[in-house]
């Protein structure tokens, strides 16, 4: 059997039965409601301006997978949004709960919120797009033969969300150069059987959901796969199997083993690291790319390689001419392929470079020495400007936050790991640790 989907961070999978309020839920008074624009959300309870927000949410999730996905335009299940409780009041184990019902001969969803810890964005959004790709297993099914349980897989559900992100240009581009960087993506076995994410730490977490919006789009991306999501959405929710045979059945030109599938992944996720053209690099960034490329090599004919920094520029002049504009060229070209790049305010500095190794190539010395160390002084001042910037902005984050991340908790759980006693070890190896350990013990000081 496949392993199930959870739905939700405190949820678990969608099931049938009767109306079910989360626990410890009042709901509220009259049964005031708003309807989406299409009409295929029907929110109630909450003030009107927080019912007029879901359904704007609503509608917005609902175009985004249309435009990742060919889905049907009619309306056919409606999805019920339900609000109960007051912020502030005693939270329920379970803040969100789905549930589907058979009416006659179809079926309608429901999602059950309660308001005491408010509203999670990004939760609800993911509650949503599970509800739609459930409407989408459920449409033209026969009520009697739908099991009384249905899920969706997570890495499916939070991997579609993340594309919506990055088509909306809202992408986490420098997790995914980490996550490139480092050679981090989840194992597909790993990531196809994962239920829960939110038991995982903060940062394991990200790499989930950066390694299902990987595999999602490196699906979408392949030819006709728009189409070919579309039938995988249609058997998901009731598919009877293991998440690797389901995308076989609808994705058979894509070799799914284990290797060719972490090849899509890495192609995939390289085209997500890579920076645009137009995207420039930070303070830090430039700075750390400068030190790179200002070095001038220059190979003495013995097998020696000698290397100039920007202080030892003006030692140029002592090398003959031509190896010397030789050596200097492929420094120039690149530093006239970081200005590109390069944080703007830097961009005098770099054309500054250019201009001193110009000189030093055509045997010219104005005042090179004292140029560079101005040029130094300069980068410096930038460097504090960056660092003073970042500071103030972790200030601000850690003054005006209103929510807690939960991923400082992560990291006090981690420490506490690490200050535990490990257990004796009683290896040849350990022995012999001991022995060495209690030898040096025994020297007197000074020893």
């Amino acid at each position: 059997m496949r392993l199930l989907g959870v739905l939700g961070a405190l949820g678990g999978m969608v099931v049938a039965g009767g109306a079910q309020e989360p626990e410890a839920a009042a709901p509220v008074t009259g049964r005031t409601k708003t309807e989406s624009v299409s009409r295929q959300f029907v929110i109630y309870g909450g003030s009107p301006r927080l019912r007029s927000a879901i359904a704007g949410l609503a509608e917005a999730t609902r175009e985004a997978l249309r435009k990742e996905v060919p889905l049907p335009r009619d309306v056919e299940i409606p999805i019920v949004i339900e609000m109960f409780g007051q912020p502030g009041d005693p939270a329920p184990a379970r803040v969100m709960k789905a549930s589907f019902f058979k009416v006659g001969k179809g079926f309608r969803l429901q999602l059950d919120m309660h308001l005491a810890r408010g509203i999670d964005r990004d939760d609800l959004q993911l509650h949503i797009l599970e509800l739609l790709l459930y409407e989408r297993g459920l449409r033209g099914r026969d009520p009697g033969a739908v099991d009384e349980a249905i899920a969706i897989s997570r890495w499916l559900s939070v991997g579609l969300l993340e594309s919506f992100r990055w088509r909306a240009g809202e992408g986490d581009r420098e997790l995914y150069a980490a996550l490139f960087d480092r050679n981090s993506l989840f194992p597909v076995e790993r990531l196809l059987a994962t239920t829960d994410p939110e038991t995982l730490d903060a940062g394991t977490r990200s790499a989930f959901r950066a390694s299902a919006g990987a595999l999602v789009m490196a699906l979408l991306g392949q030819e006709g796969g728009r189409a070919a999501m579309d039938a995988l959405l249609a058997d998901a929710a009731t598919f009877d199997g293991e998440d690797r045979a389901l995308l076989a059945r609808h994705f058979p030109g894509m070799n799914l083993g284990q290797r060719s599938l972490a090849k899509w992944w890495a192609l995939q996720l390289a085209r997500m690291a890579e920076r645009p053209a137009w995207d420039t690099m930070t303070i830090p960034e430039t700075e750390e790319a400068l030190q790179r490329v200002l070095v001038v090599r220059f190979d003495d004919g013995s097998g020696r390689l000698l290397e100039f920094t920007p202080p030892q520029f003006r030692d140029l002049l002592a090398l003959p001419l031509e190896p010397r504009r030789a050596a200097i060229q492929p420094t120039a070209e690149a530093i006239n392929d970081l200005s590109l790049r390069a944080f703007p305010g830097y961009r005098p500095a770099l054309a500054a470079y250019l201009g001193i190794l110009g000189e030093l190539a055509r045997d010219e010395d104005t005042r090179v020495a004292e140029r560079i160390a101005e040029l130094a002084r300069t980068r410096a001042q930038f460097a504090r400007m960056g660092n003073r910037t970042r500071d103030y902005l972790d200030w601000y984050r850690i003054t005006q936050g209103r929510q807690l991340s939960g991923a400082f908790g992560d990291y006090m759980e981690l420490r506490e790991k690490l200050e535990v006693t490990p257990e004796p070890r009683s290896g040849p190896v350990s022995r012999y640790l001991d022995d060495v350990q209690e030898v040096y013990e025994r020297q007197p000081a000074g020893r």
